[in-house]
């Protein structure tokens, strides 16, 4: 008889062992959690603005460029732009490193026909970060009292 009641004793603590074990993640009265399965993947939606393919994306290009500021000539001949897209861009980008005239600006639009506009003042400067101001554009530059921005025709 002492062997069935140590056997039923050794079933019992194995029995209760295996459901504190399944159970120990969680406080008593809390439900079990559900199965976890990994969320879909997302997949990239297809841009149908008119004109526009599933490749493009804006690159710099060489321009004809003149940069004034303050009455000074910074930026006069070819250079690279980079277009942000919307009108704005980088007028002397530095994509194929630092070029001989290493001033630069960028335009970038507000959306109601005007710009704001930063330079490099410093021409060892990587960033422009010194404010020009708002700026319009006009005879196809982007213009105020203090610089005058082109690229391409002027």
């Amino acid at each position: 008889m002492q062997g069935t009641r140590l056997g039923s004793a050794v079933s019992i603590v194995a029995l209760c062992g295996f459901v504190f074990v399944a159970g120990c993640d969680r406080q008593p009265g809390q439900p079990r959690p559900e199965p976890t399965t990994a969320a879909p993947t997302p997949k990239p939606t297809e841009d149908t603005t008119p004109g526009k393919t599933a490749e493009t994306s804006p690159a710099s290009s060489t321009h004809a460029c003149y940069l004034s500021v303050d009455g000074q000539v910074r930026v006069e001949g070819p250079c690279l732009v980079f277009p942000f897209g919307d009108g704005g861009y980088t007028m002397n980008a530095w994509s194929n490193g630092k070029p001989a005239q290493s001033h630069f600006a960028v335009v970038t639009t507000n959306g109601d026909g005007t710009a704001d506009a930063t330079w490099n003042a410093d021409p060892d400067d990587t960033r422009a970060g010194d404010p020009l101001g708002t700026v319009t554009f006009a005879d196809g530059c982007w213009t105020n009292d203090r610089a005058r921005i082109c690229a391409g025709m002027r």
